[in-house]
């Protein structure tokens, strides 16, 4: 019976020992096994968006520094009303026409990938607009030239309305012009 018992007490030792010991360092080794893979693949993810940083770098690096002031005009990365009516003004002198009254509307922001209307950057990559009105004394001939020049402006303008009021005998009008307009977060 000695003879069975020393190896049936190392066999229950080892069960024991596989039980106590052995099976949590083995679970413990494959979470940190994973672990381990889940930073293989970030660090990969890591050097291929460092590596299409650059190709990007290298890429916004050709554009000439005043294509890259258009492209900043066209859709800024602020809200910059100020700048925005002189602009305006400065069409609406061109076509010696005066601003009378200004409007600004509450800042909006949206978020590009919930509208497809407004998808415009990059992935989840906020948009926000304004609204702005102007008023404006002009005679028609006058106020469609200055129409014309404001929709070829180079900022992104979304025109909303556009009421038109001529007092009788009169041929100057009060035109009174809202619209919409963007920049990126």
């Amino acid at each position: 019976m000695s003879r069975l018992f020393v190896p049936l007490i190392l066999v229950i030792a080892s069960i024991g020992l596989f039980v106590m010991w052995t099976n949590p360092q083995y679970q413990q080794a494959k979470v940190l096994s994973a672990q381990a893979a889940q930073y293989d693949d970030a660090l990969t993810k890591a050097k291929e968006l460092r590596s299409l940083r650059e190709d990007l770098m290298k890429k916004r690096n050709t554009f000439l520094p005043d294509d890259l002031a258009k492209l900043q005009k066209v859709l800024p990365d602020n809200v910059d009303n100020i700048r925005l009516i002189i602009d305006i003004n400065n069409i609406a002198r061109r076509h010696s026409l005066s601003i009378s009254e200004v409007r600004t509307g509450d800042a909006a922001s949206t978020n590009a990938q919930s509208q497809s209307a407004t998808a415009v950057g990059g992935a989840g990559q906020a948009l926000g607009s304004v609204e702005l009105g102007v008023t404006i004394n002009a005679s028609y001939e006058n106020f469609v030239p200055f129409l014309i020049d404001l929709e070829h402006s180079q900022r992104i303008l979304d025109v909303k309305s556009i009421t038109y009021k001529t007092a009788p005998g009169s041929s100057i009008s009060s035109v009174e012009i809202t619209f919409r307009t963007y920049w990126l977060h």
